[in-house]
């Protein structure tokens, strides 16, 4: 065995450099036969249970240590430190503890030299490379101060501390070095010989300088970015090492000697929680059980638990028994107190999610929602008393309330043990092409473009991305560039690139987490307010092996929604004197609720909103709960893919027939799914009934059905055949049904989880069904900031027959707030740049009374949160037109009424009086807004400042132009292959790339009706449009209609394969044949503009001007005259805008050429 150790080592996981994965480390270390190995990423064990296991896997001693930044008075510099024992483990902890949060200087992490002191015991220290402080030292030519500062770390230190000298190639490398030897000779301190090693192999230099590139931002070539790593740095053989050290063996020697003296041991796979404080001095079983006891009894209704019906009991017992026995009371507790806190505190909890929704001892306790005895769910989906592993529930809270329950947990178990779990970002497909094409300097274009060949998977590969992309091969054979950023991306995929938190995962340790894992602070989303922003350096996985429980605590928006609607509803409700809507205690066979489905009006309605969703409810028409949990549980695509969804509904609705393989057994498991294998829990309880199975067995089986492994499948084929003729069964039967399972059971879902989540999915639908206005407005309001999602759902809100009445600041507030059954006031929050901060004041401030004009509003709110960013949308969206239904003119306005504001407020700070008082705001004295000439641009106003057509549309503000060019509304459409036109505003499309090129799918809107038009590649190349979702498009085609009920009634039943696309303004200049213009004797002025204006138009060169006709009007009549050639216009629509100012819109007439 190599008697040397490599002792400073950086894996991937120190982020900004390294390029050491764990497997490849422990098979490089075996190869170059070196017992032991060590890392030291930067401040930090992100790593290093991985590394502990794999290690040890591979007979490879693993040694645990970081390099850290010492900051003293004056100077800071790195020192390298290694665990000796599990004191020393737990010290290190500490130290990068406090480096990562009290120790952050923005992205920088350090160390105190007191807190180094205080934790020193069981770790040896390195003086560290030429970033050290004693290297400093000695390149500033102050070597008494390097000297002073080994001793001082030795006195530290004492026989545990060396200094650290490498020869890898750096500049002033070797200054360093023969100082460190002499410093080492007079203070009698160890020398100590390290490679600093950031990759495997030396031909991975490259890709090392390309991962730093990418950390660091910079371009390979960029003359400014440091170079501060070398080709040696790789994990060398060694006689490698030997030879490069042959001066001073001593310092090979000590290396190797200082990995005898590490010896750390981790329990890994042990379990730990805290305590439970319970009353009475009970012990955490004897609570559970009088806990569990105590809710059964409630949720059934009994008195006693000898009263509940034989099944219940039996089960009761048997799920209590086993949580026993397994050590999980303190769990549940846990678990069942934040959970009901929460429920007592107004934070909706969901009824369960995941497989702890088939536990009946959860439901007694609170922490689940649906009885598991009604619907078949299963205990030992959840816990299994053959295969320990640790329960795990997934909570669903409010969105809003999530992180009150995370405070609370803080606060009982202190802030010293509660913190959430890191997550690692990787380099994958398509990011790290563009990470390495932006690295090597190539365009931006080209990294993107190959990204964009790689197929659209989370699993996806480039290795994959080659075989399965013949456009991406085609390009990495013919572009040389492309093909060295493949190259290097390949190199590079994998590796780890960021650090982040898991959203929802929190742990709860019995005494200071660092006793587990060191924290860690992500310094970007830092706020010293929130303790929550502490996270554990070790992954979900590895702060289970070291012991902790993770607890999920998630956000589900859908809760809020319901919470908020439930609100609105009560207090309707408690307004005539009804009682207040317990949602919780629903009927699940409402009529109103199955009819809401069967029609597929579903937007906003729980994980029923999709497409496809809806069209499956329409073809299913559910009638039962058990209808909706198997939709969720088949509307997947593995399901999809297999046809299981056609197969249930055809079952369903008699078209075809059920086979249950003549069994008993078989048919009472599948009868409510009508023979198809929809469960997982029908899995088990197939193996359970056919062939003997426990429970236990038979979870077993389902999740190795779910990982296909063939030999462990072939075994479980083996005990199940042979189990169902211990029962009777013929064997051919047992093999049909084996195959049947084998073909559907890897695509089952966990019927714990479907029922728990169609659960939501009813609630959601009885209050769309019920209660339309208040829960509309309140899915409206969980969606501010998502205008493509608020105009889904102010559609089907109209589609209701719900009107949206547009802001008023005197009425709205931040949300949307139903009214009453038929009307709804738009939320201020859902108006660009109008922020939570202004909508607060202006609330408050309104509660002094209604804001009486623009002045008085500007006046009265605080100008530092309501600026003009804010008022001027505002204004646009309609939320002021009770001061003036012109829109242009109160923008015309603001800015003098902002002036005074401003002033009348700094001559109040400044404790000043104007002698001639205020100064008042007259509108007269402003230059005069045309309404009538901004009649037709309001919905611009509104498009900018919501996103969308509120009360005003482009179609209806243009239709005196546009009934000459496209007569006929979407909704007077009729069928038929001759030509016909419409118009209308863009409002979503969808690009698809085919072989033939890319085809649109886009929804025109004219405010009559909708109609989906198909474009193709040639007329989308002749076009060139924006869909920018205001522009007014002009549509020719052929018009087709779907004839299928069900499609029709999701309103775009109508299509139009498209032959022609315009513009308004393409059209207008290419259909227009005279423009004619209305003048009168009285307006001298307007006419002597109006010449002007037409005789700049007329030096415009172009080919394509129209005929302009004047049309003089004077109390005898009408004079007509055709103006010249050279007075032609082009009808662009900034000439028509000057032409409608001058003009106003009423005295301009356009005539168009007939269609053929």
């Amino acid at each position: 065995m190599n008697k040397f150790c490599h002792l400073s080592l950086h894996s991937e996981y120190s982020i900004n450099d390294g390029l050491v994965s764990m497997d490849d480390l422990a098979q490089k270390t075996s190869e170059l036969g070196y017992e032991s190995v060590a890392i030291t990423d930067n401040s930090n064990l992100f790593g290093f249970v991985n590394f502990y296991q794999t290690m040890r896997e591979n007979g490879i001693k693993p040694i645990c240590g970081s390099e850290m930044t010492l900051e003293g008075e004056n100077t800071k510099g790195q020192l390298t430190l290694l665990a000796r024992n599990l004191e020393g483990y737990r010290n290190l902890m500490k130290l990068i503890s406090f480096a990562n949060t009290n120790g952050k200087r923005k992205k920088e992490c350090l160390i105190s030299l007191e807190i180094l002191k205080d934790n020193k015991d069981g770790l040896i220290m390195f003086s560290g490379g030429l970033e050290s402080q004693i290297a400093h030292s000695v390149l500033a030519d102050k070597f008494d101060l390097a000297e002073k500062q080994a001793r001082f770390f030795k006195d530290i230190f004492q026989e545990n501390f060396f200094l650290e000298i490498t020869r890898v190639g750096f500049d002033n490398e070797k200054k360093c070095n023969d100082s460190l030897i002499e410093i080492s000779k007079s203070s009698d301190i160890p020398l100590i010989a390290s490679n600093r090693v950031r990759f495997l192999n030396q031909n991975e230099f490259e890709s090392h300088e390309t991962r730093v590139s990418i950390q660091s931002g910079y371009v390979l070539s960029d003359p400014r970015r440091k170079r501060d790593y070398k080709e040696d740095q790789y994990l060398k053989s060694f006689e490698e090492m030997q030879e490069l050290f042959e001066d001073i063996p001593e310092a090979i020697d000590n290396a190797f000697e200082v990995s005898k003296m590490c010896n750390l041991e981790i329990k890994t796979g042990i379990y730990v929680l805290p305590d439970f404080e319970t009353p009475d001095e009970l012990k955490e079983s004897e609570y559970l059980r009088k806990l569990s006891e105590k809710g059964i009894l409630e949720k059934t209704k009994f008195n006693y638990l000898e009263e509940l019906p034989s099944e219940y009991l039996e089960r009761f017992n048997y799920e209590l028994d086993t949580i026993l026995k397994m050590g999980y009371e303190g769990y549940f507790l846990i678990v069942a107190d934040f959970v009901n806190w929460a429920k007592s505190n107004d934070v909706p909890v969901g009824p369960g999610r995941g497989s702890g929704a088939g536990s009946l001892i959860a439901y007694a306790l609170g922490i689940t929602g649906l009885d598991p005895m009604k619907y078949d769910l299963l205990f030992e989906r959840f816990l299994n008393p053959d295969r320990i592993s640790n329960p795990d529930f997934d909570i669903d809270f409010c969105r809003d309330g999530r992180e009150k329950v995370i405070d609370y947990v803080t606060n009982k178990y202190g802030k010293h043990a509660v913190a959430q779990i890191c997550t690692f970002g990787t380099m994958a497909a398509r990011a790290v092409v563009r990470d390495v094409a932006r690295a090597q300097g190539k365009s931006y274009s080209l990294g993107d473009k190959i990204a964009k060949l790689i197929p659209f998977s989370p699993e996806m590969t480039l290795e994959r991305a080659i075989n399965e992309s013949k456009d991406l091969k085609q390009i990495l054979k013919i572009d040389e560039d492309a093909s060295e950023i493949f190259e290097m991306a390949l190199k590079l995929e994998g590796t780890t690139r960021s650090v982040g938190k898991h959203a929802a995962g929190v742990v709860i340790a019995p005494s200071a987490i660092n006793d587990y894992s060191p924290l860690y602070l992500d310094a970007d989303t830092y706020d010293e307010n929130i303790s929550q922003s502490y996270a554990t350096q070790y992954s979900m996985e590895d702060i289970e092996a070291v012991g902790l429980q993770k607890f999920d605590f998630l956000g589900l928006k859908t809760l809020t929604v319901i919470n908020n609607a439930l609100l609105q509803i009560n207090d309707f409700r408690d307004s005539i004197n009804l009682e207040p809507i317990n949602i919780d205690e629903l009927d699940l066979d409402d009529k109103g609720v199955f009819e809401l489905l069967q029609k597929g009006i579903t937007t906003a309605v729980f994980q029923m909103e999709s497409r496809g969703m809806r069209e499956y409810l329409i073809k299913l028409k559910p009638n039962t709960f058990e209808d909706i949990i198997a939709m969720i549980a088949l509307y997947r695509p593995g399901p999809l893919e297999m046809k299981m969804v056609d197969t249930y509904i055809d079952r369903k609705n008699g078209d075809e027939n059920i086979d249950y393989s003549k069994d008993n057994e078989v048919e009472k498991i599948l009868k409510s799914t009508y023979g198809v294998i929809v469960y997982q829990e029908q899995v088990m309880q197939l193996a359970q009934e056919f062939s003997g199975f426990t429970l236990g067995q038979a979870d077993i089986l389902r999740k190795a059905m779910g990982k296909k492994i063939p030999e462990v499948m072939e075994s479980q084929k083996e005990s199940f055949i042979e189990g169902a003729q211990n029962k009777n069964k013929v064997k051919r039967v047992a093999e049909d049904l084996w195959d049947q399972i084998e073909t559907f059971a890897g695509y089952g879902f966990n019927k714990s989880h479907s029922a728990a989540y169609a659960l939501i999915s009813y609630q959601t639908a009885w209050l769309k069904s019920h209660y339309p206005s208040q829960f509309m407005a309140s899915a409206l309001s969980s969606e501010l900031d998502d205008t493509d999602k608020i105009k889904i759902l102010i559609d089907d809100s109209h589609s209701l027959g719900l009107k949206i009445n547009p802001p008023d600041i005197n009425k709205s507030s931040k949300n949307f707030l139903s009214l009453n059954e038929e009307n709804i006031l738009f939320g201020l929050g859902a108006i660009k740049g109008v922020g939570d901060s202004a909508i607060e004041n202006i609330v408050e401030e309104r509660s002094n009374g209604d804001f009486k004009s623009l002045k008085d509003f500007c006046f009265r709110v605080d100008l530092s949160k309501v600026d003009k960013r804010c008022l001027e949308p505002l204004i646009k969206s309609g939320a002021m037109d009770i001061f003036s239904n012109d829109r242009f003119k109160l923008l015309d306005q603001m800015e003098d009424i902002l002036k005074l504001a401003r002033q009348e407020l700094e001559n109040l700070e400044n404790g000043q009086t104007d002698m001639f008082g205020v100064q008042e705001f007259s509108p007269e004295g402003k230059k005069e807004v045309d309404e009538a000439n901004h009649s037709n641009e309001t919905s611009k106003l509104e498009f900018e400042s919501l996103g969308y057509h509120l009360q005003h549309h482009p179609v209806d503000e243009n239709f005196w132009e546009l009934e000459h060019i496209s007569p006929v509304k979407i909704k007077d459409l009729v069928l038929g292959k001759n030509f016909q036109r419409c118009c209308g505003v863009i409002i979503t499309h969808n690009r698809i790339q085919t072989r033939r090129g890319v085809i649109v799918f886009a929804t025109l809107d004219d405010n009559s009706d909708r109609i989906e038009l198909t474009i193709n590649q040639e007329v989308l190349d002749q076009s060139n449009l924006s869909f920018n979702g205001h522009e007014i498009i002009i549509a020719d085609g052929e018009v087709i209609e779907e004839n299928i009920e069900k499609i029709k009634q999701f309103g775009l039943a109508k299509k139009m394969r498209v032959t022609q696309l315009y513009t308004l303004e393409q059209a207008r200049i290419k259909f227009a044949r005279k423009l004619s213009i209305n003048v009168s004797e009285n307006q001298p002025q307007k006419i002597e503009k109006l010449i002007e204006n037409l005789q700049n138009f007329s030096l415009e060169e172009t080919s394509d001007g129209c005929p302009v006709e004047l049309n003089y009007h004077t109390k005898d009549g009408r004079v007509g005259m055709d103006l010249r050639e050279n007075f032609n216009i082009s009808l662009t629509n900034d000439n028509f805008d000057t032409l409608k100012r001058t003009c106003g819109i009423k005295n301009i007439d356009l005539h168009y050429f007939l269609r053929n």
